[in-house]
C-alpha cells in the first residue's frame, strides 16, 4: 500500500511548495490519477509479485488467492465467503485507489478546475 499512497503523497508535497503555478498544480493532479488508474487497471500483477517477493526475502508465507478468505478474529458463520484474491485485490487494493481517486475527483472537478481554496 506504500506504493499507492505514496503517488498521492508526493503530489501533495509537491503542491504545498510555495513556489509551485497553476498549470503546474493541475498537471500534477492529472499525472497523479493517471498513474492511480493505470495501477488500478494494469498493476495489480506487479504488486502481487512485488509483495510476493517481499514475502519470500523475509520468510513470510503469501496465502493461496484461490481458497476462502477468513477474517482474522471473528467467527466464519456470519461472513461472505470470497476468495483471498477477492479480499486482496477488490477489497483491499482497489478500494484503496479507488479512495484516492475518489478524494482527487473530489477537490478537482472534471475540467481540473480547483474548488476556491483547495490549491
Amino acid at each position: 500500500m506504500r506504493t499507492i499512497l505514496g503517488v498521492s503523497s508526493e503530489l501533495s508535497k509537491a503542491l504545498q511548495r510555495k513556489d509551485q503555478d497553476f498549470a503546474n498544480a493541475i498537471e500534477l493532479v492529472k499525472n497523479c490519477k493517471y498513474i492511480l488508474q493505470d495501477m488500478r487497471d494494469n498493476g495489480w500483477d506487479t504488486f502481487v509479485s512485488q509483495v510476493s517477493s517481499f514475502c519470500d526475502s523475509q520468510n513470510i508465507d503469501v496465502p493461496d488467492m484461490s481458497l476462502i478468505f477468513v477474517p482474522r478474529g471473528r467467527s466464519g458463520c456470519n461472513t461472505y465467503k470470497s476468495t483471498n484474491l477477492h479480499h486482496y485485490r477488490v477489497e483491499l487494493y482497489y478500494s484503496i485507489i479507488d479512495m484516492q481517486l475518489q478524494e482527487l475527483n473530489n477537490r478537482f472537478d472534471e475540467n481540473m478546475k480547483t474548488r476556491r481554496g483547495t490549491l
